[in-house]
């Protein structure tokens, strides 16, 4: 089975896929103490240099302090998620209950980030960053005014965006850009 690794925007996460369910639910895990007792985690905090794990679906996510040197932790993540899969163990302990906000719960944290940090910043740019919607813990946005069609649009959203509302909702999966950057009453730049 080959596991794909993919960063985040923010350089701190990778996410490993495996193409094979680990968990129905999402769970997040902010230390080895979290961890105990559910396999898979357990064995990535012990890998060294992981902050937290989060396991949903086919993919576990992996989170560091710091970007430097990621195939130092990604490979051996790999071969733990590979022989954890040959093991035929469950990833979670039975009986754990998901710790994941709310969808509602990440709406309110997200509107809470765009309006108090990131809308008075590109305000100054004549650009405003609206929530669209939040499906599970991915967050779906839109750009308007200044931001619509701005070349440094794709910047703002990665750079500055998405690594605020990470360090807000670190369980956060994507984050995606749903504006039409083409078009619009006001947009920076018409194509």
């Amino acid at each position: 089975m080959a596991i794909t690794a993919r960063l985040a925007a923010n350089l701190l996460t990778c996410r490993l896929s495996s193409g094979k369910e680990l968990s129905a639910k999402p769970f997040y895990f902010r230390s080895a103490k979290e961890a105990a007792g559910s396999a898979l985690p357990e064995a990535l905090f012990a890998v060294g240099g992981i902050t937290a794990v989060k396991v949903s679906g086919d993919t576990v996510s992996i989170t560091r302090e710091t970007p430097e040197d990621w195939p130092s932790v990604t490979r051996p993540a790999a071969k733990v998620l590979e022989a954890h899969l040959a093991s035929g163990k469950p990833a979670i302990k039975a009986g754990a209950s998901s710790n994941m906000p709310t969808e509602a719960e990440i709406r309110e944290k997200v509107s809470d980030v765009l309006e108090k940090e990131i809308n008075p910043a590109v305000a100054g740019h004549g650009g405003s960053i609206d929530l669209v919607d939040v499906k599970g813990a991915t967050v779906v946005l839109r750009m308007s005014g200044g931001c619509q069609g701005c070349a440094s649009s794709t910047a703002t959203l990665k750079q500055g965006v998405e690594r605020a509302l990470r360090d807000a909702i670190p369980e956060l999966d994507d984050i995606v850009d749903s504006t039409d950057h083409s078009a619009g009453e006001n947009p920076y730049y018409k194509g």
